[in-house]
């Protein structure tokens, strides 16, 4: 694959106990990009401190990295990826590195963190007067420390002028899609996202949970978690509240108690709660016709998908797929 002028220069920033899906993640869906091109469309650098040419990332894997090159030229994209509470830590005391994140930054013409790399951004003064995210273990932190930041609570991931934050882990998959999407189109993205077996196009302010992980999230209770995830896979079926009894092996009133205490909501409420869900996330591929989402969801009608979609999220689906639409 040959490289050429027009290659934007991307530096990774590694470092020790680095969360190796921050980094595997995004740098996947560029290399993808790039073949499917057929041209070196981003040239992409795996730098960290000089004291060592290896990194030990989050999962034990080691990885090999370039020393921190001299901040001479124009970089067009840097990426920080994040780490746990210790690792992180001690990065951000390493003032080696953080002299020459920020000389890289500064010369940058796209920031982006993934996870915890906010903080680092952070601590430089890149996030100021910015929208930004970060996991959502983290955003409460993220805004106490930073109050100069507007952080999003729960969303996906941020793209402010030239800073871009992501939420945790393969999140970065969703932004580093986001990014493509913007300098090669939709066609490639929707490549990429197929190649690589992920949702697109899942826009940034989307909530960083599934309604199926919420409602478990919340549930606390085994059998309700089950019932969660058993529902999941029977969305496109019939499903009486006897059968999620049955499946429970409890009483219909005993489950419908249960469903309230765990949840506020009725066991007919939790399944209409994932179907709508799972249309959501089907009407990001424009592809779908609205009348098989409907089917594919249990819906016996598009008019019915309609009347419950518009119902709980104040908008219709086709102009939710306008909004959310790549073309």
């Amino acid at each position: 694959m040959s490289q050429t002028a027009t290659s934007k220069k991307v530096y990774f920033l590694l470092y020790d106990e680095v969360q190796l899906l921050d980094i595997s993640g995004p740098a996947e869906v560029l290399a993808q990009a790039n073949q499917i091109v057929g041209r070196s469309v981003y040239d992409i650098k795996y730098v960290g401190s000089s004291s060592s040419n290896k990194v030990k990332s989050s999962a034990g894997l080691p990885l090999v990295v370039e020393p921190l090159p001299p901040v001479t030229h124009a970089i067009d994209i840097i990426i920080v990826p994040g780490a746990e509470h210790e690792a992180l830590s001690q990065i951000r005391s390493n003032e080696e590195v953080m002299i020459w994140l920020d000389q890289a930054a500064k010369h940058a013409k796209t920031r982006a963190s993934v996870c915890t790399g906010a903080f680092l951004l952070g601590q430089l003064g890149y996030l100021d007067n910015h929208l930004s995210t970060t996991h959502w273990k983290g955003t409460q932190h993220l805004q106490r420390e930073f109050p100069n930041t507007k952080v999003q609570q729960d969303t996906l991931y941020t793209h402010d002028h030239n800073l871009w934050t992501s939420a945790g882990v393969m999140c970065g998959v969703d932004m580093t899609l986001a990014m493509v999407n913007q300098d090669l189109g939709a066609k490639t993205a929707l490549e990429i996202a197929r190649s690589l077996v992920v949702s697109l196009f899942r826009e940034g302010g989307q909530s960083q949970f599934s309604g199926a992980m919420e409602l478990q999230s919340k549930a606390h209770q085994n059998d309700i978690i089950n019932l969660i995830a058993w529902l999941e896979a029977k969305l496109q079926q019939t499903v009486t509240v006897e059968q999620m009894a049955e499946y429970l092996n409890t009483s219909v009133r005993t489950l419908h108690r249960r469903c309230i205490k765990a949840l506020d909501m009725t066991p007919a409420q939790v399944l209409n709660e994932l179907r709508l869900d799972r249309a959501r996330e089907l009407l990001h591929q424009p592809n779908i016709p609205v009348k098989s989402i409907a089917y594919e969801c249990g819906y016996s009608s598009q008019e019915a998908l309609s009347s419950a979609f518009k119902k709980r999220f104040g908008v219709a689906p086709k102009r939710y797929r306008e909004r959310f639409s790549l073309s």
